[in-house]
């Protein structure tokens, strides 16, 4: 029999069989599964599940008589303490964060140009320097998260490296926030981030940003930049687990067909999953010596369309709730053929973020900005989106009309 009931009352054991919500309103991949224990239950909660329909001949019915009323009361408290932190916690504007993250980001990317050095040199590579600019980056994402990695996105040429270890770091910290992870974790996680690809520092820099294809000998090498980077990293440097399995594994593919371990499934740890799919969303968003970067949206689809293949299925939900579809600086065209930049995304509705017109397409000039939300039925005049466009087909400049 199918029964509807409240997710405060599931219990280990019981099959859940419909949730009750467009499956871009949350990160759960699988539509039907048995609960596990507790602590799944408290996973529903806290994606904001109200309701589950579950099958009581494939899984436990409620009891007669059973503990949910203390369920309740417990899972009451645990509601108000998290939304008296929340209350506590310090908002600022975009503005004023994207101009504190715009700092960090130039602290960071110095801090981690010192250790690339000395890694080429042959020097210590002191990664507890990093340890007080994580915990920084950790602050700006709980402030705002719109600030700090769309502008991480935003890389030189000629500095890719590094930016890419910062943006990448940025981009985890807003991913593991949102999947409710301690800050303690989001620590560890954002530091094997930063230092995941040191091993770079031993492999021939004209290898690493050569045009065209790698022969099978020259990729074997580029491969071995993963193993490099941990001997650098434990010949100086305590990590923790948590960061030993980013710098390792964030090559490993969840179909078995990465590297250096080959290794599949749950077989990849959290971290090295997590990482997995940072590093290619921010190497697809950025321009390489090899081919130009495509948009935010194109990134979000292609790694949408690998769920399964190379990346967790799950965690590719949860990143593209964490990014929305069409992440904050992405430029979009509207159905009336304006051009606008994505300011600030709902989370109860990715398909229509708040966005700040600035272009007309088809007259091919600037208009007077103005800000739409695209979620409002009254005061919309410029219709939904049509698509993501990219910034130099227009001749419009990223970097001025980024969110501020």
């Amino acid at each position: 029999m199918i029964r509807k009931i409240s997710v405060h009352e599931l219990l280990p054991g019981m099959y859940v069989v419909d949730l009750h919500r467009r499956w871009l309103d949350h990160s759960i991949w699988r539509r039907r599964f048995p609960i596990r224990d507790q602590a799944h239950v408290q996973k529903l909660i806290a994606e904001g599940f109200k309701d589950v329909s579950i099958d009581t001949e494939r899984g436990l019915d409620l009891p007669p008589v059973s503990p949910i009323a203390r369920i309740n009361v417990v899972e009451k408290k645990i509601e108000t303490l998290v939304e008296a932190v929340r209350a506590r916690q310090p908002k600022v504007s975009l503005g004023e964060e994207r101009r504190r993250a715009a700092r960090l980001i130039h602290e960071a990317s110095g801090m981690v140009t010192d250790l690339v050095l000395a890694a080429q040199a042959g020097r210590d590579v002191d990664a507890a320097r990093l340890e007080p600019v994580v915990g920084k980056m950790i602050e700006s994402v709980i402030r705002n998260p719109d600030a700090l990695a769309p502008l991480a996105r935003l890389k030189r040429m000629d500095a890719y490296a590094t930016e890419h270890a910062v943006a990448t770091s940025a981009l985890i910290i807003a991913f593991g926030q949102q999947q409710g992870m301690p800050q303690p974790e989001l620590e560890k996680l954002a530091l094997g981030t930063m230092l995941k690809d040191i091993g770079h520092s031993a492999i021939d820099a004209k290898l690493m940003t050569r045009p065209g294809s790698l022969s099978k000998s020259e990729f074997s090498v580029v491969q071995s930049h993963v193993e490099e980077g941990l001997a650098v990293l434990e010949a100086t440097t305590r990590l923790s687990e948590t960061s030993v399995a980013v710098v390792l594994e964030h090559h490993e593919r969840y179909n078995g067909c990465g590297y250096p371990y080959r290794m599949a499934g749950d077989e990849i740890s959290l971290a090295g999953r997590m990482a997995a799919i940072v590093d290619t969303y921010d190497a697809m968003t950025s321009d390489r010596p090899y081919r130009p970067a495509i948009s935010p949206s194109l990134a979000l689809r292609q790694l949408f369309d690998q769920g399964g293949s190379d990346f967790d299925p799950e965690l590719v939900l949860a990143f593209v709730r964490t990014v929305g579809i069409y992440p904050v600086g992405t430029l979009v065209k509207l159905e009336s053929g304006h051009l606008g930049v994505v300011e600030r995304i709902h989370q109860d509705n990715l398909l229509a973020p708040v966005v700040r017109v600035i272009f007309h397409g088809g007259r091919r000039q600037y208009v007077a900005p103005v800000e739409v939300d695209l979620s409002r039925k009254i005061g919309n005049h410029y219709g939904q989106i049509v698509s993501a466009e990219d910034y130099e087909r227009w001749g419009i400049s990223p970097l001025r009309w980024q969110p501020v």
